[in-house]
């Protein structure tokens, strides 16, 4: 992340110099939602049972304009390949892990590239085409042999920088200011092996990741275009804009509509113990459809709520704080107040339709004698429970405020209702030397105080 920082600051500079000289430069930001490709050598027994799970790339770049059908395009990559796995008693040198867990990993490198991006006119839209060759560089530690007289590895950093090459293929759209989108699907090939090693304990062959730095992934971008703006025209043409704009903003059409909001746990409890806060976060990201006075909303939330227990041991334990995900179906109307478009008001009211709950872990407190056996205090154990198609409620009211001319804030005060149980955990306690076995769980139930920004596609995209 830091070399990706040092990038953005060396673009943004050559951006600065050649804006000044008229150049023929852009500055390109980039999000990518990708899949690695990357598998487990050596499984030991019992399995680690390894998956890859979905990463996020950042990228920076800047293009150079050849002519209008061709691009030089120099890109800079922060990529993360996340996994997961479950580590179990045999797999670990620490005496400390009784039970299997599943852990969440990644591993991170940095790839530099240089691309020629070509371009075809398509109406209103652009399709291009792009490969790239470059590097992929990494910094680890990892375990590192040593003689026959010392029976365990040595720690080490060490770098690896292997060649690389992707191609990249997509469709540009048009955005105000001669700034532009790109959306695309990008595969990136790494041509040597990078940073192998996964873990140490148990005889060889220790387990190792086959990855090379190859990925498949989605591209999401957005290019600035520092061409100077010059003369009465392109005056006029910024006033006429600023108008569609407000237009855009309060009148009907399609947006999107970011979201982040804060929920008052009904059932909280004041206590000193970690973890027991009376906020749980959740955002959404929404897009909507404004008709007269009436506007409907869907998309996707995510809900992080919180499993608790009084045990009779530690007192107030907090046990999870798993996410909920759900599809939001909401209506709002609205009526606008005063003639200058300052003020919108309205009520709101949704529906959630559950997906599934994620970070639902096993958790441990303390450690006592029973029979001659050391077992945990206090253990929660996540219940196979199906937390996909159920429903709970939100009424609230809202009100909508300018924001930048082309865009609304919105504060939005609700009230989440009818929810069921999330984060169901069986419990098994040890007290007074006798087992004692109970179920608890959390829900998404309370007053929620919720800020969003609404962003008509009109505006964006044209």
């Amino acid at each position: 992340m830091k070399k990706l920082l040092c990038s953005l600051s060396l673009l943004i500079w050559v951006c600065s110099f050649e804006a000044y000289a008229q150049s023929r430069f852009n500055l390109e930001m980039y999000f990518v939602p990708q899949r690695h490709h990357q598998s487990l050598l050596n499984d030991p027994s019992p399995s680690f049972d390894f998956a890859t799970r979905t990463g996020l790339n950042l990228g920076l770049g800047l293009s150079y304009n050849i002519n209008s059908d061709w691009q030089m395009v120099l890109q800079s990559w922060h990529v993360s390949s996340p996994f997961r796995f479950t580590q179990h008693p045999d797999h670990s040198v620490s005496s400390s892990l009784s039970e299997p867990q599943r852990i969440n990993s990644r591993f991170s490198y940095s790839n530099f590239s240089l691309g020629l991006r070509r371009t075809w006119g398509m109406g209103e839209h652009t399709l291009y085409v792009q490969p790239s060759l470059g590097i992929n560089r990494s910094r680890s530690f990892g375990f590192e042999n040593q003689d026959n007289s010392v029976s365990f590895p040595r720690v080490n950093l060490t770098t690896h920088v292997v060649p690389a090459a992707s191609v990249e293929v997509g469709m540009k759209f048009n955005a105000p200011n001669n700034n532009y989108f790109l959306v695309g699907l990008r595969h990136h090939q790494g041509f040597g092996m990078m940073q192998s090693w996964f873990t140490f304990g148990g005889e060889e062959p220790w387990p190792q990741v086959q990855r090379r730095g190859s990925y498949t992934g989605l591209v999401l971008g957005y290019g600035i275009d520092f061409r100077t703006r010059k003369g009465e025209d392109w005056r006029v043409t910024k006033m006429e804009r600023k108008t569609e704009k407000r237009v855009a903003a309060w009148g009907d059409g399609t947006y999107a509509m970011f979201t982040t909001l804060q929920r008052f746990q009904p059932d909280f409890v004041q206590s000193n113990a970690p973890g027991m806060t009376r906020l749980r976060p959740a955002s959404q990201i929404l897009f909507g459809y404004t008709s007269g006075q009436w506007s409907f909303e869907t998309g996707y939330s995510s809900w992080m709520s919180q499993t608790k227990v009084e045990s009779q041991n530690f007192g107030w334990v907090s046990l999870n704080d798993p996410r909920t995900r759900a599809i939001p179906l909401r209506a709002r109307y609205h009526l606008d107040v005063g003639q200058n478009n300052r003020l919108r008001v309205g009520v709101s009211a949704a529906t959630f339709v559950t997906l599934n709950t994620v970070r639902l872990d096993e958790a441990q407190r303390g450690a006592v004698m029973v029979n001659d056996e050391r077992v945990p205090a206090l253990r929660s154990v996540p219940t196979d429970q199906n937390s996909g198609g159920k429903l709970f409620y939100q009424a609230g009211v809202f009100f909508d405020i300018p924001f930048f001319n082309s865009s609304l804030l919105s504060f939005n005060f609700s009230q989440n209702f009818g929810s069921p149980e999330i984060g169901v955990v069986d419990v098994q306690e040890i007290v007074n030397g006798e087992r004692v076995d109970y179920t608890v769980s959390g829900n998404l139930n309370g007053l929620n105080i919720e800020v969003g920004l609404k962003l008509p596609l009109s505006t964006l995209i044209r």
